[in-house]
């Protein structure tokens, strides 16, 4: 559930005000409040979840010792063409996420032929890079940590 949070958290939709007009005074100033906080990022397609990131085989046919991110979002028009985000619900230990961020870097590290024949990281050849960007060596990963429930004094 801390994914769909976090893209309603990042999307930050705004509430029909005309729908709460018969609802208790705070619930009509939390909306209020809602819709004069700036605007979120992207639109609810700009989101992916559950996306398989490589380190061997294919996109549609994925090998061991890749990763998976929780969400990918691409979202230009906000400022954020692509943004890998893993959420964590404070359960895993450091070394669980040391071990995803390790899967992220060896999808970031694979190279593949493009459609073009030219050589490119596998990444690049789903997603394009920002003008500009082009030398960038990956695309940010953001780690979001929801804590959910007790938590192992060995956890994140």
């Amino acid at each position: 559930m801390a994914v769909n949070e976090t893209v309603i958290a990042t999307l930050r939709p705004k509430p029909n005000k005309a729908k709460l007009a018969n609802d208790p005074a705070e619930v009509r100033a939390a909306a209020q409040a809602a819709v004069d906080a700036p605007d979120g990022i992207g639109t609810i397609a700009s989101y992916w979840t559950e996306v398989p990131l490589p380190a061997t085989g294919t996109w549609n046919a994925p090998g061991k010792g890749g990763a998976q991110a929780d969400l990918v979002l691409t979202a230009p028009q906000d400022g954020v063409p692509l943004l890998f985000i893993e959420v964590d619900n404070c359960h895993e230990t450091a070394e669980e996420l040391a071990d995803k961020l390790e899967k992220y870097a060896r999808f970031f590290r694979r190279k593949m032929k493009d459609t073009d024949g030219k050589e490119r990281p596998m990444w690049r050849t789903r997603w394009t890079a920002p003008a500009g960007r082009i030398e960038d060596p990956h695309p940010p990963v953001l780690l979001v940590f929801n804590h959910l429930g007790s938590r192992g004094p060995g956890c994140a």
